[in-house]
């Protein structure tokens, strides 16, 4: 649950502030606002925005399609086809899998194929594998014309099957497989730019992000109206200490689809590397509009303000954090290396006690704990400390444990 369901002071603060923080990319806020509750999976108050951002402009289609998805969600498949089908008159094949899948539910056998061929004829065609495994397309799967449908129709092409290929052997970890196969289909003088981006998406997996940034670039260099590719190039230059172009690239991907509000928080990451907190407070701040219950991300955001030194302001984001998740050790070890900022001791040794129960092998929460109790005098759980964090390797564990365990 949201930390802050009922924080309507901070929505309407910075719904009035953004025009003026980010005017070139804001859509419309009703819809922004029913977008991000469908995708936490709140249908009904997806409607209500949806349905208030229609009246304000009735013909946006992302508008039609957010609403189509909530109904489908919601089992009202062919209030679900009307939706669709008005997105289909500005981008034919974006809704007709998904009146597909409302018709399948529908056991409508005929429309469902119908929808289907006009989805497999375009540009926004899912692969073989995805459709083939459609939990609703396969409530027809011993429907004879459904049957006669794939048997009869030629739908992939060599490169669609090379990328499902590349796909299984990415997901299955045999990398070089995946890499020769997509360096053979390019030989084959398939589309280039697909081919570099399952490719760079190799070499990311395996952690070569000279490769990587090689392929994307060329990619992108087909296809430059792709948020997709520019994002993950901005975080191949975030990994890689080169803060400028990825906060280029954070800035296109933003301008193309400035509906992914994700992008805000890679671009607030890059923001506090290069010095810019104010900036990037508030791209976090409007993130969390939406997106209040996402633990991660306010995870992220006390690492920007603790990297500022406003530890107060960090330990709020990671109280947030673990109050609606309390798994995840990052959260409490941050929070404890906070405490120890402030010199709250025994607050910090408690939550770093807790991360090192999530994750018994972060030799740094070792250390921190260990520093943490020769402030609260348990020497011998310092040195415990100190000692668990040199088996793991942290060189200023060897200092601590000198100075402190003799």
């Amino acid at each position: 649950m949201s930390p802050y369901p009922k924080n309507i002071l901070l929505l309407a603060v910075f719904s009035f502030l953004l025009n003026q923080v980010f005017p070139q990319v804001v859509k419309e806020n009703n819809y922004l606002l029913g977008k991000a509750k469908l995708e936490t999976g709140q249908y009904d108050s997806a409607l209500i925005y949806l349905d208030n951002s229609l009246q304000v402009n009735a013909n946006n289609p992302d508008a039609f399609f957010s609403k189509g998805l909530a109904l489908y969600h919601k089992s009202q498949y062919l209030m679900a086809v009307k939706e669709f089908e008005k997105v289909e008159r500005t981008s034919k094949g974006k809704g007709s899998v998904w009146i597909a899948r409302c018709y399948a539910n529908l056991k409508d056998t005929d429309k469902c194929l119908k929808a289907l061929e006009i989805h497999l004829t375009s540009n926004y065609k899912l692969p073989e594998s995805t459709l083939m495994l459609d939990h609703d397309l396969e409530i027809l799967e011993n429907d004879p014309k459904y049957i006669d449908f794939w048997k009869k129709g030629n739908w992939y092409t060599g490169l669609d099957k090379t990328i499902a290929e590349a796909s299984y052997l990415i997901k299955s970890q045999q990398y070089p497989e995946a890499i020769n196969l997509l360096t053979d289909g390019l030989k084959k003088g398939y589309q280039k730019a697909p081919i570099y981006a399952k490719r760079a998406e190799v070499y990311i997996k395996v952690s070569n992000y000279r490769l990587a940034l090689e392929d994307l670039n060329k990619s992108i260099d087909l296809d430059h109206r792709n948020a997709v590719l520019l994002e993950q190039r901005a975080n191949i230059h975030y990994l890689t200490g080169k803060y400028k172009p990825a906060l280029e690239d954070y800035n296109t991907a933003l301008k193309i689809n400035p509906d992914e509000m994700k992008y805000y928080v890679g671009r607030a990451m890059v923001l506090n590397k290069t010095g810019l907190y104010e900036e990037a407070i508030n791209n976090m701040n409007h993130y969390l509009i939406y997106y209040p219950g996402n633990d991660s991300v306010w995870y992220h955001f006390g690492i920007i303000h603790f990297d500022n030194g406003n530890y107060l302001d960090a330990i709020n984001c990671f109280n947030n954090s673990l109050k609606i998740n309390q798994n995840d050790a990052r959260y409490f070890a941050a929070r404890g290396a906070t405490y120890l900022k402030t010199k709250t001791y025994l607050y910090a040794w408690k939550d770093l006690a807790m991360a090192l129960d999530l994750n018994p092998k972060d030799s740094q929460s070792f250390v921190n704990k260990g520093i943490a109790a020769i402030n609260t005098g348990k020497n011998d759980d310092a040195c415990f400390c100190f000692e668990m964090a040199k088996r793991l390797g942290n060189k200023d564990a060897f200092n601590y444990a000198e100075k402190y365990c003799k």
